[in-house]
């Protein structure tokens, strides 16, 4: 069984969600799955039998959707995140990016259903989500909503689970908080796990161990299409010089960490040609041949080199060496508990994300 196999490889400790995830049937959350293949993505339906079925119950990441906007996370990163924050039975519980419901039928399985909220800005999903836990036997209070938004009709909240990617964390989550509440949220490439100091407005975070590449919060709209902005880097002119690190940067987890947290937003891959990293606010940069070219609004790549040496400069720190300062009017990122910031958040342009 899926669960035992966590057990074993150390992912779950916690008695109470070994029972959960064995209770819980992940097949009824996944009809259909896409895996690549040289001719594009490829469905795996429930048709395909024991493939379809066995791939389900390993430790394993799906893609739901063959436009990349949904999934269901590898069981043992659910695991990781739901077991940080630390259930004693009786909580309520807002989870932020309902996708195929799975997440939310284990916590309710965990807690029950009157104990959570699930919400997601995709109606389709949430619909679709809502037939999957009916069918598994749970019932949940569901929501089509932007996450950011949290969901104050049923706070406060004792804890905040996040299943999506922020690179800043919303105003109004922290305000439906119950004192002492937490918040468990990819944050960049990394998990962190926040607390509500009592009585303020005031939390402080640690970052667990494991890495967590999320597909980001959807809300933002007005950027550059993706497929516009690659066609952009691979095929223009721009400014031309030598490149010091290149893009294997981005393949040391400690260092993508730090990247992905100080460059948010900076998303990296490769072409037949070159490598190629770009931001949604319509930045690029092509790296070929010990050259570097970027457009844009921003130096992309000036901007990334520049972090990386802060991040050799500090002594390569793991991500575990990190914390999180949170006021109303600052996110700050504190190295060693050092009362110094070395980097701060900034939120981006949208209203509900900024700081008071």
């Amino acid at each position: 069984m899926m669960a035992d196999s966590l057990v074993a490889a150390g992912a779950i400790v916690d008695p109470c969600w070994q029972a959960a995830f064995t209770a819980v049937p992940r097949h009824l959350f996944v009809p259909r799955f896409y895996q690549n293949t040289d001719d594009g993505p490829s469905v795996i339906e429930e048709s395909a039998g024991d493939v379809w079925l066995s791939t389900i119950y390993t430790d394993t990441h799906l893609v739901t959707r063959d436009d990349i906007t949904s999934s269901s996370t590898a069981p043992s990163l659910m695991a990781a995140m739901l077991q940080a924050l630390e259930l004693t039975g009786d909580e309520a519980v807002l989870e932020i990016g309902t996708g195929t419901g799975y997440n939310a039928a284990l916590l309710s399985e965990r807690l029950a259903s009157g104990h959570v909220v699930s919400v997601d800005i995709d109606t389709q999903l949430v619909d679709d989500a809502r037939r999957h836990l009916s069918s598994a036997g749970y019932h949940p209070l569901l929501a089509a909503t932007d996450g950011i938004d949290g969901y104050a009709a049923e706070s406060p909240y004792d804890h905040i689970i996040a299943t999506c990617r922020l690179d800043f964390i919303p105003q109004a989550w922290l305000a439906q908080l119950k004192p002492t509440g937490s918040i468990v949220t990819p944050l960049g490439a990394g998990l962190a796990r926040i607390t509500k100091h009592p009585d303020s407005a005031v939390a402080s975070g640690t970052f667990l161990p494991e890495a967590a590449y999320f597909m980001p919060l959807r809300h933002q709209e007005g950027q550059q299409p993706v497929a516009d902005l690659l066609q952009t880097a691979v095929t223009s002119y721009g400014t031309t010089r030598d490149y010091e690190y290149d893009a294997a940067i981005y393949r040391d987890n400690a260092a993508r960490f730090w990247l992905d947290l100080t460059q948010p937003g900076v998303r990296v891959m490769q072409t037949v040609a070159a490598t190629v990293a770009y931001h949604l606010d319509g930045s690029w940069a092509r790296l070929s041949e010990g050259i570097v070219t970027q457009g844009g609004p921003r130096n992309l790549w000036d901007e990334v080199e520049s972090a990386h040496r802060i991040w050799l400069r500090a002594g390569r720190p793991a991500r575990q060496r990190y914390q999180l300062a949170i006021t109303s009017q600052h996110q700050r990122i504190l190295l060693d508990n050092s009362p110094n910031p070395v980097h701060e958040l900034r939120p981006p342009p949208d209203r509900r994300l900024q700081t008071t």
